[in-house]
């Protein structure tokens, strides 16, 4: 039996069938591209604007402005104290929710742990490998010491 992937919209509780996770309806969605359409028009026609004169302005909520901001949508459009603390560090940033230092050090922590799991899978194929072969941990090792003499 196949179960029906089905979902109440966050926003209206309308039921939808979500196409890749998304959490509101198809409706709900093309409310909000309208929105962030009507939110981008105003920043165009009002130049050197707040983000606060924004809010006011365009009626959209606060937090689908902030979350445009975070997605870089006004950053060459003038539109001033758009900034705001990176999620790590506090540094102020104007676009995503790292600084560039904290996205370097993510990146590379993020490296460090692909390393150290793709070196665990190693091992334990390699483990795997030795048992298949009917020869112990130990045995390996005493056919290591034996081949490191006689050479």
């Amino acid at each position: 039996m196949t179960k029906l992937n089905i979902r109440n919209c966050a926003r209206c509780k309308k039921i939808f069938i979500p196409v890749s996770g998304e959490k509101i309806c198809a409706d709900c969605r093309a409310a909000d591209l309208e929105l962030e359409e009507r939110v981008k028009n105003y920043v165009r026609d009002h130049p050197g604007i707040t983000v606060n004169q924004l809010i006011e302005g365009s009626g959209a909520p606060r937090n689908l402005v902030w979350r445009m901001i975070q997605q870089g949508q006004f950053e060459n459009s003038g539109l001033k104290g758009a900034e705001y603390p990176c999620a790590n560090c506090g540094k102020i940033i104007t676009r995503g929710t790292y600084c560039s230092d904290c996205m370097g050090k993510l990146k590379q922590n993020a490296q460090k742990f692909a390393n150290a799991m793709n070196s665990k899978r190693k091992r334990a194929a390699e483990k795997k490998a030795q048992e298949s072969s009917g020869k112990t941990f130990s045995d390996s090792m005493y056919d290591a010491l034996d081949n490191s003499r006689t050479r």
